[in-house]
């Protein structure tokens, strides 16, 4: 029997749709990273769990009004930046209070037990700088491959864009970034310039 990670979203939103919590679980694993990107480009890094959350128990009692579940990714983008704009504006308050149903989900999915912590460990403060500031189109797409080794192919759905342009977009922000990263910097610490190397390396060599 195929395991649920393994198969395609629309088969996954078909299966979620008929009861199978593992088959919901398995797309939060596949897209949580990616939500939570778009989540704090949004609301920033503060308020982006919250959104991300809220965007994925959205997502679960909307999933029987999906009308084409091959393009579940990028339905959850939509559902995300709406939701990330929605918690900019709300208070703590209002954001704290849950009905039953969002609490049992988080109680009794596995995906959603796990804690939400952005993977940016390949960089020190001056990458992450230089990476953050991209304009967001570049940052995004670069975060998405690099941070969260997301598939090409699976950053083009979500973002529901041609293959060809996620090509392009990271080709030129790892140009961009490139730039930003140049060694010949004087007075950086040896370690900065060892990270900077090791990067700049890594963004010629994977694509």
């Amino acid at each position: 029997m195929t395991r649920p990670e393994n198969l395609p979203d629309e088969m996954l939103v078909i299966a979620a749709i008929l009861g199978d919590l593992r088959s919901f679980d398995a797309l939060v694993l596949r897209y949580r990273a990616a939500a939570y990107r778009v989540a704090q480009s949004i609301a920033g890094s503060e308020l982006a769990e919250d959104a991300v959350q809220e965007s994925l128990l959205l997502a679960f009692k909307a999933l029987p009004s999906i009308e084409e579940p091959a393009k579940f990714a990028s339905w959850l983008y939509a559902i995300t930046r709406h939701a990330a704009l929605r918690m900019s504006r709300r208070s703590r308050q209002e954001r704290s209070q849950r009905v039953d149903l969002d609490e049992a989900l988080i109680e009794h999915s596995e995906a959603f037990a796990r804690p939400l912590v952005a993977r940016d460990t390949f960089e020190e403060a001056w990458v992450r700088v230089a990476v953050d500031t991209l304009d967001e189109d570049h940052r995004l797409i670069l975060k998405l491959r690099f941070y969260d080794e997301m598939p090409l192919k699976r950053i083009a759905d979500f973002l529901d864009l041609p293959l060809t342009t996620v090509k392009w977009r990271l080709r030129r922000a790892k140009q961009l970034l490139r730039e930003k990263l140049k060694p010949e910097k004087e007075g950086l610490p040896g370690r900065v310039k060892s990270t900077i190397g090791r990067s700049r390396n890594l963004l010629t060599i994977k694509s």
